[in-house]
């Protein structure tokens, strides 16, 4: 762990990319022992060595030390991988691979995408994310969604949305206060899930805590890292660094941001916050009974970077009478995995379809989830297949039991 930290500061020092010597040195530290190897989604699928994390690791080290050319299967190979880092949990030698992989989409394998490029200042800046949500919002309010499928075909990926919201920069706790904390909007969240970013502090607020959401802070960056965009990624990163007070929690409420923040940003203490809440005293905040089975879906980034996968089943289990019940498969990527929904569609679809077979083989009714690319990833694949199935954040569920009301 302390090494992880370590080449995480080193890549934020260095404009996020390790050098090639240091990136040699720890490609050097895999034993190619193969024990990744069935926790490699890509692997899985392909059966190829060059889709796992061995023979990535393989890749890079020869194209570092131009043994081989970086060239266009180099870049197929890199690109197909998901970063969901199972490979990190299932290393003997805890070879960081998440550093690897995000320097070698940095020195080698930069995007030149006029898309990324066009979507820059919107995943940078707030306001304008906010500015493209009102007609999306509007067309969706008054079912206009020929209109809306015309825009862009990554649009079908959209869930329902509420009015665009405007945060406050403070919102102080409705009882006893107990402490306080920061809340991360996220650049996706923000504009597409203000209704878990609205439960958060609902909930912050009736356990006594102030919420303190800084107006400078931005995307946490992992968009760009996985374009290969250092220097974006580093802007966006020493944005973030002088947003928010040291001294109190920065909670996410999607695990892809946090793990961004957990990675690059080691000077503040980062926390999911299912992690946060069920810690916390509970005894004035009686949760409703509901009796339901609540299945769960593991984001890859909340097990394998935050570490903080079972709190979600914990503060869960706070509500009585509901039964939770991890998702089959939970071991392997959803698919989603940030921008790879719409970069690298079939083999993320081809996940998809594993978790969909599970979600209809347990007749889930109910499934939480703690990010937002797999909660948009996996609803568009059940709207797919005309399957009714509420995908929420465990956050929302907890609220409504709480009494929140939209």
């Amino acid at each position: 762990m302390l090494r992880r930290v370590f080449y995480a500061r080193k890549l934020y020092n260095n404009n996020m990319s390790l050098s090639i010597k240091e990136l040699i040195v720890e490609a050097d530290r895999c034993v190619a022992c193969g024990l990744c190897l069935p926790h490699c989604p890509t692997y899985r699928k392909t059966g190829s060595e060059a889709d796992s994390p061995r023979g990535r690791i393989q890749l890079m080290r020869a194209v570092a030390q131009d043994i081989l050319p970086n060239n266009a299967r180099f870049n197929e190979h890199i690109d197909l991988c998901l970063s969901c880092r199972n490979c990190e949990a299932a290393c003997p030698n805890s070879v960081n691979y998440g550093a690897l992989v995000d320097t070698t989409r940095a020195l080698f394998v930069q995007k030149k995408s006029l898309l990324f490029a066009l979507a820059k200042p919107f995943i940078r800046h707030r306001f304008l994310a906010k500015a493209i949500t009102w007609p999306i919002w509007f067309l969706q309010k008054f079912k206009l969604n020929g209109l809306l499928n015309a825009i862009h075909p990554a649009v079908k990926l959209l869930p329902v949305i509420e009015k665009p919201a405007s945060w406050k920069s403070f919102y102080p706790a409705t009882s006893n206060k107990v402490g306080a904390v920061s809340l991360f909007l996220g650049c996706a969240t923000s504009a597409l899930d203000s209704q878990t970013l609205n439960a958060s502090i609902f909930i912050l607020n009736q356990l006594g805590f102030d919420v303190h959401v800084p107006a400078s802070q931005t995307c946490c960056g992992s968009m760009a890292r996985q374009a290969g965009d250092a220097d974006e990624s580093s802007k966006l990163v020493a944005q973030n660094q002088t947003s928010f007070d040291q001294t109190m929690p920065i909670l996410t409420v999607a695990s892809g941001c946090g793990a961004g923040l957990h990675d690059y940003l080691p000077t503040h203490k980062i926390q999911d916050i299912s992690a946060f809440l069920v810690s916390c005293d509970w005894t004035n905040a009686p949760l409703k009974p509901l009796k339901e089975h609540i299945f769960v879906q593991d984001p890859c980034t909340l097990r394998n970077v935050q570490k903080s996968h079972s709190a979600v089943y914990a503060l869960l289990k706070k509500i009585p009478d509901a039964e939770i019940i991890a998702l089959a498969g939970n071991g392997q990527c959803c698919g989603g995995a940030g921008a790879y929904m719409l970069t690298q569609s079939e083999m993320a679809n081809n996940l998809l379809n594993d978790k969909i077979s599970a979600i209809k083989t347990n007749n889930v009714a109910i499934l939480a989830t703690s990010n937002i690319g797999c909660s948009l990833h996996i609803a568009n694949g059940l709207r797919a297949q005309n399957l009714t199935v509420s995908v929420l954040h465990p956050i929302q569920i907890i609220a409504t039991q709480m009494g929140y009301a939209r």
